[in-house]
């Protein structure tokens, strides 16, 4: 519940913009709640500043997809624990509709529960960049 609490407060931050809107009302479990598409999902991550995360399965690792706004890009990267990052790089929109578009689903999540967080296995990832 703690983690749903955080991506709801980054949301409401940013209640300007429809897609978190959208998303915020999905959260809710509102049943008119209108679907979201890839595209949205991505415009909430650059809205948010990557705050928010999508993380899907992809085989064995995690994809998680975040907005970096000091690259301009989405960053990716493949988490297989307890091995780590297994593949990580930087996408173009589109590019990160693809590999989102390949996966079985997906879901948002706080940076804060990612590999991407702070002292995170891919909180630095300028070594596969």
């Amino acid at each position: 519940m703690a983690a749903r609490d955080a991506i709801r407060e980054v949301l409401f931050q940013h209640s300007d913009s429809r897609p978190c809107r959208l998303l915020w009302t999905a959260l809710d479990d509102s049943r008119d709640a209108p679907p979201l598409d890839v595209q949205d999902y991505l415009e909430v991550l650059a809205v948010t500043d990557g705050s928010i995360c999508l993380v899907a399965p992809e085989d064995e690792a995690d994809l998680y997809v975040r907005w970096d706004s000091t690259g301009g890009s989405y960053v990716y990267v493949a988490f297989w624990p307890p091995w780590g990052v297994v593949d990580a790089g930087t996408a173009t929109r589109a590019g990160a509709a693809s590999l989102l578009a390949d996966q079985d689903g997906f879901e948002p999540v706080h940076v804060d529960e990612t590999p991407f967080a702070a002292d995170g296995p891919a909180a630095d990832l300028s070594g596969w960049l």
